[in-house]
């Protein structure tokens, strides 16, 4: 046998392999463990700052609330007299409103005798109006044949009561007297306005 071939010749390199390598640590530079490691440590400290984050938030209402419960404590006795002036003020605002309920007139005359004037057919003309609490009375005459006058009357008279100014103000608007004049071309009238009842 040749001595190269000798598997007893022992070569100057050689040592005793007394590895185990199940029990060797990793000899990769980005191990399993370090990777788990760093995976961990990561969700450790995201629950860290929102845990902190919550307790934050928490910590800052705490100190706003009890700031505003403060203020509202300081504030309580203004806040007991704005009230109670408010409660005043309310009153004192219905005494009001029913005192003008009282006083305030159903019908201006100014705005009734400018309606009439604006609804009157040219041939009318109006001689004289009295009024009193519960209504009015309208006087005057038309220059017409009997037939047409007739005509005329009625004619305004559903005007007055469909006219949005005039009619809703009244209960009743009517015709209380019609007659001739001793010439005969002149048709003397009345009209009774009668008022609608407060409420």
């Amino acid at each position: 046998m040749s001595r190269s071939k000798d598997p007893l010749l022992l070569r100057p390199a050689w040592h005793v392999d007394y590895r185990i390598e199940a029990e060797l640590p990793e000899d990769t530079v980005v191990g399993r463990r370090f990777l788990i490691n760093i995976v961990f440590s990561a969700l450790a400290l995201s629950a860290l700052y929102f845990f902190g984050l919550k307790f934050y938030v928490t910590w800052s209402l705490k100190h706003q609330i009890g700031d505003w419960e403060r203020r509202i404590r300081d504030n309580r006795a203004e806040v007991a007299e704005i009230e109670r002036l408010q409660k005043d003020y309310t009153f004192e605002s219905m005494k009001v409103d029913q005192a003008f309920t009282l006083v305030r007139p159903i019908l201006y005359v100014s705005d009734f005798i400018a309606n009439l004037g604006r609804t009157r057919p040219e041939q009318m003309s109006i001689d004289l109006i009295e009024w009193n609490e519960y209504g009015g009375i309208l006087r005057g005459n038309l220059r017409e044949r009997s037939e047409q006058a007739t005509r005329i009357l009625g004619g305004y008279l559903d005007t007055l009561r469909k006219d949005d100014k005039i009619g809703p103000l009244f209960q009743a608007i009517q015709m209380t007297n019609v007659e001739r004049s001793e010439g005969g071309g002149v048709l003397r009238f009345e009209i009774k306005f009668t008022l609608k009842e407060k409420k």
